[in-house]
């Protein structure tokens, strides 16, 4: 009853609003009473309070709309959220003031965000036997001289005389250092290798605690590591516990060989040869093999290549 008089309270305001300016104060005590008779001394006073409130203009603001309960599902409309809808801080782009989609954070307005960047391709593989990069091999006369030690341990793989044997890489060569070392220790603990020859087998270690190593070095550093022995930045050398590799031979080869991959294996084993104790030789006579430890780089002077210690070796 008492929600019912307010209502027509608020109704009856509104006549009492429009009639003032005639008969304000009998318009005003008029429909207060009929009001009080009929809905009783609250709603009377209800419209007395409004008449008075219209007359001083002092009007009240509306009572905002009550927010509707969430336990029928319904969305929140002047918020623009409900079940299964987000806030723009929540991910959702807010439209412009033209209705197109603003823009993602950083892109400037009217330009298109750039595709991502396709993966970065793969480099040269290296090639087996070589560990070298690429197939136009570049031979800096000059690098660095900074060698990185190849990192990596294994036991040797036959009985006999055991080598410690470092592995080391001059940085800026254009080779794998790990297929680099993977093929000197498969030259060197080949059956026809020096374990064939003299019982040797070589252990690989990344240490400092070795009893000798290959370098490969660039053919300025080969001169510096190979003094006082002359190697005119051309050929390698095996010098105190180092035998060192000329870049440009390992990468070049040498034209008193067919097959570059087999001059290779002649040239770790006759520079390790040095390092583990053996003198060059002489060639035999024109037409034969030629040992190991003859110099078969520049010339073969007349004998059969050979690669091996123990060619003959099972």
């Amino acid at each position: 009853m008492v929600a019912l008089g307010l209502c027509l309270a608020v109704g009856l305001c509104g006549g009492v609003v429009a009639t003032m300016t005639t008969e304000p104060d009998a318009s005003a005590a008029v429909v207060a009473g009929v009001v009080e008779d009929n809905l009783g001394a609250e709603a009377g006073d209800a419209v007395r309070n409004a008449y008075e409130a219209a007359r001083s203009g002092n009007r009240t603001s509306p009572p905002a709309p009550a927010a509707s309960s969430g336990a029928d599902g319904g969305a929140d409309v002047a918020s623009g959220t409900g079940a299964g809808l987000g806030t723009a801080a929540e991910g959702l782009p807010e439209p412009s003031a033209s209705g197109e989609p603003a823009a993602s954070a950083g892109v400037p307005p009217g330009e298109k965000s750039a595709p991502p960047s396709p993966p970065p391709s793969p480099g040269p593989k290296p090639e087996p036997g070589s560990g070298l990069l690429g197939t136009r091999i570049t031979v800096e006369p000059e690098l660095s001289g900074r060698l990185v030690v190849v990192s990596g341990s294994r036991p040797a793989p036959a009985e006999g005389k055991v080598w410690r044997l470092q592995i080391a890489v001059e940085k800026g060569l254009p080779v794998d250092p790990k297929v680099f070392a993977e093929a000197v220790l498969a030259t060197l603990n080949d059956p026809r290798g020096w374990n064939g020859a003299d019982g040797t087998t070589f252990a690989w270690t990344d240490s400092e605690r070795y009893d000798a190593r290959v370098v490969l070095a660039s053919p300025g550093t080969t001169d510096e590591l190979c003094f006082p022995l002359d190697t005119a930045s051309s050929v390698s050398c095996g010098i105190e516990e180092t035998a060192v590799l000329n870049f440009k031979r390992w990468a070049k080869g040498s034209k008193a060989w067919k097959e570059i991959a087999n001059y290779r294996h002649y040239l770790v084993n006759h520079e390790v040869g040095h390092v583990i104790g053996y003198h060059h030789d002489l060639c035999a006579g024109e037409g034969e093999h030629a040992t190991i430890m003859v110099q078969q780089t520049t010339t073969t002077s007349g004998c059969i290549p050979e690669a091996w210690p123990a060619p003959n070796a099972d």
